[in-house]
């Protein structure tokens, strides 16, 4: 069912999203969700921790204990790479951070947003302006990807070289 909403919410957004097309491309009956949920806002938190979920699953798999914060960040920045290719976690991420604009879901996206940058910080041992960074150039690759950008557009985010750090 979160893969559903996942698709679902990427596409249409929060308002844009009813639980009947999130129902009807999971297989289930719509009285099901409820029973999981409380209500479609519930659901859509349940979406971005999903996301942020995924994203430090790939990330904490991607780094080395011995690796320093420059060369972390690098190996992150890579494995960032990774979860481009998989279009409902881009277009869904971009959806939630549109809908940190909704009142009914600003502080919880907040919430879940620095939740996600702390522990990108405890994760590399890099500062706040380097997490940033990394968080902004990870934001911007999301629109190139959903927008099927030229590769050129992309190619300007190349990732340096743990030398050029």
């Amino acid at each position: 069912m979160i893969e559903a909403a996942l698709i679902e919410f990427g596409k249409r957004g929060f308002d844009g999203t009813t639980t009947s097309m999130i129902a009807e491309r999971a297989g289930i009956q719509q009285p099901y969700i409820y029973a999981l949920f409380e209500n479609k806002r519930h659901l859509f938190f349940a979406c971005q921790e999903t996301l942020y979920s995924r994203m430090l699953e790939v990330f904490e798999a991607a780094i080395e204990e011995k690796d320093s914060p420059p060369e972390r960040l690098l190996k992150l920045s890579v494995a960032y790479l990774e979860l481009l290719k998989d279009d409902a976690w881009v277009q869904c991420h971009l959806q939630v951070l549109a809908a940190s604009g909704h009142p009914e879901l600003r502080t919880q996206i907040r919430e879940g947003f620095m939740t996600a940058f702390h522990q990108i910080e405890q994760i590399t041992g890099a500062g706040p302006r380097e997490v940033s960074r990394f968080f902004a150039s990870g934001t911007f690759l999301n629109a190139l990807s959903a927008m099927d950008a030229p590769v050129e557009m992309i190619e300007h985010m190349r990732v340096r070289d743990a030398d050029e750090l």
